[in-house]
């Protein structure tokens, strides 16, 4: 889903679930010719309160940054995709930049 979401923006996906050393970056895409990483969280709809993204903390930013340095060529940012999953549908909101 975040994916196709990014897909629909004009990012060209570049790799999915990319193991790197002792991390994974769960997307690198080219967006206007820069690599990006993408952190993706999903929750179930109905949960209270919970935001997805509110479950990317200081201590998995770290790692991201650490798989982030170690993969080539350069990734030149990381951007997260928090993706809702209800009965109503799917809520997808990505946000440039986190870490």
């Amino acid at each position: 889903m975040a994916a196709r979401f990014l897909e629909g923006r004009g990012a060209r996906i570049v790799g999915r679930n990319v193991r790197v050393g002792h991390g994974e970056l769960d997307l690198v895409v080219d967006v206007e010719g820069s690599l990006v990483a993408v952190e993706v969280k999903t929750v179930a709809a109905g949960r209270l309160g919970v935001e997805p993204l509110d479950r990317l903390d200081a201590r998995q930013l770290e790692g991201l940054r650490r798989a982030m340095a170690a993969h080539r060529p350069a990734i030149r940012r990381l951007d997260a995709v928090g993706v809702v999953v209800g009965p109503g549908g799917v809520q997808v909101r990505w946000v440039p930049e986190v870490g």
